[in-house]
């Protein structure tokens, strides 16, 4: 009897954007530093991927892997939270590749900080340190993705060769603009 080839599609996107929606404080995961944080960010790709994002590729520096630069800039966004709608993939034969176009949509806080809770207030003010840090979501983004994987999904290692993420819907209402 065979078996579907895309069956564990699913569960890699949703793990590959729950990485990106990683919290640096969490009562689940605990991290030792900030670039252990940062790691987590899309962990699935390679050091050598193609990334581009919202039509603006990263190039790759002669010390830092397009990989490290994604994980950098992600860190400096805010919290996010993203949900899978949607997926296409196709196995390209005789590569052991697929190749999936995913839609997505996300939602970002808007109480103005950035993933580790820094924001651009010249005075914080530390009485309310738990009313801060609940996150202020803003209105859904809509994001489409397309990603070449290799065939090796078990494998929860650096798998994806290639990753465009861009958004396709910005709400009116958001505070975040997007590059």
């Amino acid at each position: 009897m065979n078996q579907d080839p895309t069956q564990p599609i699913e569960p890699f996107l949703k793990n590959f954007l729950s990485s990106l929606d990683a919290l640096y404080i969490s009562p689940n995961q605990t991290f030792t530093n900030v670039e252990s944080y940062a790691t987590q960010f899309g962990s699935s790709l390679k050091r050598s991927s193609a990334i581009i994002v919202n039509g603006q590729p990263i190039i790759p520096s002669p010390t830092e892997d397009a990989k490290l630069q994604f994980q950098k800039k992600w860190l400096a966004t805010p919290n996010s939270s993203h949900q899978l709608t949607s997926y296409d993939a196709h196995l390209i034969p005789g590569t052991n590749t697929f190749i999936i176009n995913f839609a997505a949509k996300v939602k970002f806080d808007q109480s103005g900080k950035n993933r580790l809770g820094e924001s651009a207030d010249l005075v914080q003010d530390n009485n309310n340190l738990a009313k801060s840090t609940r996150p202020i979501w803003g209105s859904w983004f809509g994001v489409n993705g397309n990603v070449v994987v290799d065939n090796n999904f078990a494998g929860n290692g650096e798998i994806i060769d290639s990753l465009d993420y861009r958004f396709t819907y910005v709400p009116k209402d958001s505070v975040m603009k997007v590059l």
